[in-house]
């Protein structure tokens, strides 16, 4: 039996506080003696180096408020092209950890005037923000006027930014124009000193430069550890499922690569969850994405995927998955509900997963893309559009002084 949903633009992590609203909030925290632990960032394209980062903010207090920069505040910054997703969706992503209670839009050069508003008892932020002064010193002057302290943190190890993506995925769409028009070329521009080293490296080898944000999971307190999912092999699914349906738990299955994760990933997962007590989610391996979306995806190495969608409160257990289709996973996990996404290329009624489904008296729930117009290759497009515009300028403006040399 399969039936269709229609959760599209369903926000339920409902978290957001407007300025206007952010004084009066505080000020009755405040009075119940609850700790507010505040921080800023962007969160443009998230990874699990953020999620870590939020989570160790959290650790400090009892309220977590988090200030997410405007698209404003964030083009001031970068310039034209950003932020690649927009503020409410942004807001709306890191609203599904369970470990951030609040969000407010700020102006991520002058965070003053929500301070005031806030008056955390902890503001944690990187230590280099400071250095660099985007954080000022006015703004560290006014915490400690009324008591509060001030967590400085090293950025996570391996560090890799939102910028970073974007090059990573610009490079690859360089080499591809590179290659369509003068033919399949061995080039390493990350060598040398070309405009002082301006493409990051198009390496000739695709899938050696994935982007691997480290494994904070290892590191994990006891604390951290109620907020993070389970990543398990797929050779335990049988067990795990004979011990959750002895204990008369509904277990629902969901896929998918969650490779530049956005909010239509959230809303789309934590709906599953919303059909059963358990949520298993599988996400396909480095591998399976690769011969199924070819050279340059996935973008994020696949235990970075799973490690990030652990921190999610709707996601109970992950499992890495190496076969081009689910139904190995759903032999293991014999699960009760199969929630799946519906588009044309699909066809869910006619593939062995809804087969295999039937067979074992399973349910297939479907629903459509939860943000269409915020899919990851929509975003890779946007991303590497921002930098390839930029770097053929920089090609034709050298082009254009090489023809204007005289003799």
């Amino acid at each position: 039996m399969r039936y269709t949903i229609n959760v599209e633009k369903i926000h339920e992590a409902g978290k957001h506080i407007n300025t206007s609203d952010l004084k009066k909030f505080c000020d009755k925290l405040h009075t119940q003696n609850k700790k507010i632990v505040f921080t800023v960032g962007t969160f443009d394209l998230i990874h699990s180096g953020h999620a870590a980062y939020l989570l160790g903010a959290k650790s400090y207090g009892d309220i977590l408020i988090v200030g997410v920069a405007t698209n404003k505040s964030r083009k001031r910054l970068r310039g034209k092209g950003f932020p690649l997703i927009d503020q409410k969706n942004r807001a709306e992503l890191i609203e599904y950890f369970k470990f951030v209670d609040n969000t407010v839009y700020v102006d991520k050069q002058n965070i003053l005037p929500i301070l005031k508003k806030i008056k955390p008892d902890i503001f944690y932020g990187l230590g280099i923000d400071f250095r660099s002064h985007l954080r000022k010193k006015k703004e560290a002057d006014f915490i400690k006027s009324y008591g509060g302290k001030i967590i400085n943190v090293k950025k996570s190890q391996p560090f890799v930014s939102a910028s970073a993506i974007v090059e990573r995925v610009a490079d690859l769409k360089i080499k591809e124009i590179i290659e369509y028009f003068f033919g399949k070329v061995k080039i390493d521009l990350s060598k040398g000193d070309w405009k002082k080293k301006m493409w990051s490296g198009l390496k000739t080898d695709v899938r050696s430069e994935r982007l691997d944000f480290g494994n904070h999971s290892k590191k994990l307190s006891l604390f951290e550890r109620k907020y993070f999912g389970e990543i398990v092999d797929e050779g335990k699914l049988p067990q795990i499922s004979s011990k959750l349906k002895s204990d008369g738990r509904k277990i629902v299955l969901a896929s998918g690569a969650c490779d530049l994760l956005h909010a239509g990933h959230a809303r789309f997962f934590n709906k599953a969850k919303s059909y059963g007590d358990v949520l298993v989610l599988a996400i396909p391996s480095n591998d399976v994405i690769f011969r199924q979306k070819g050279r340059g995806r996935p973008i994020v190495d696949e235990y970075s995927r799973a490690e990030l969608m652990a921190y999610f409160g709707f996601v109970d257990y992950i499992v890495i998955f190496d076969h081009d289709e689910i139904t190995p996973v759903i032999e293991k996990l014999s699960p009760d509900i199969f929630f799946t996404v519906v588009e044309d290329w699909n066809q869910i009624d006619k593939s062995s997963a809804a087969a295999l489904i039937k067979k074992i008296g399973g349910q297939i729930i479907t629903a459509p893309p939860q943000a269409p117009t915020l899919s990851s290759s929509r975003l890779i497009r946007k991303a590497a559009g921002i930098r390839v515009r930029q770097v053929f300028k920089e090609v034709l403006d050298e082009a254009e002084k090489w023809t204007s040399l005289k003799d």
